[in-house]
């Protein structure tokens, strides 16, 4: 068989081109995807397409079901509410750690990343900046298992399924992005929670109406 793909690790280059087109909807919700029928039309072997449908996975993108197979995922409005209230659970609680127990490197960071989603342009720098951002909000509570439990909740992967490669309403984010930091920065716990909840909110009714628009699921 010949490849389709390019010269970097076969295992990422099929996960990438997977996941790609999963999170651009080129396969419907609930379609069932044969390992064997994409190892042929990569020109690969099963090996690395069955890591990466391993790793979608484990990203929430598809399921898998006994004997049965891969499937796509289905993005409905009651999974999107529940990956929100799970957010915005774990945002708090991180906040509740963090804010007034900062050093000023950790600050710089946050504000730095905050930064790097005001100056994003395309829709990939801004979905790597936007994760980055959340990431560390997070992973600045010191805690390994709330850092892996945020980021296996995939809302940032969701959120890119929803817009289809859209980005809604760059500069209010960016200016709920700098509320958290500016709440970060003055040791404010209670306008971090505002500023957090605010912005979790924004997500949600974006997430929501897009939905609604597609019929209920995508």
């Amino acid at each position: 068989m010949t490849s389709t793909l390019g010269s970097a690790p076969l295992a990422d280059q099929v996960y990438d081109e997977l996941r790609s087109r999963l999170l651009t909807r080129r396969h419907r919700p609930g379609e069932k995807l044969s390992l064997h029928v994409l190892a042929d039309e990569l020109g690969v072997s099963r090996s690395p397409v069955h890591q990466a449908l391993t790793r979608l996975v484990s990203e929430g993108l598809l399921s898998v079901q006994a004997r049965r197979g891969y499937f796509v995922t289905p993005v409905t409005a009651q999974a999107l509410a529940e990956s929100y209230d799970v957010r915005l659970a774990l945002e708090l609680h991180a906040a509740e750690q963090t804010v007034g127990r900062l050093g000023g490197r950790d600050l710089d960071e946050l504000r730095r990343r905050f930064e790097a989603t005001a100056a994003a342009i395309s829709h990939a720098e801004w979905d790597t900046a936007n994760a980055a951002f959340h990431e560390l909000q997070i992973d600045l509570a010191g805690n390994a298992l709330l850092s892996r439990f945020y980021r296996e909740l995939s809302v940032n992967l969701l959120m890119q399924v929803i817009r289809g490669g859209r980005v809604e309403g760059h500069a209010n984010l960016v200016t709920e992005h700098r509320r958290i930091v500016e709440a970060f920065e003055a040791e404010d716990l209670v306008a971090a929670r505002t500023a957090i909840r605010e912005h979790i909110e924004t997500g949600r009714k974006i997430a929501l109406e897009a939905i609604e628009r597609a019929g209920g699921v995508l």
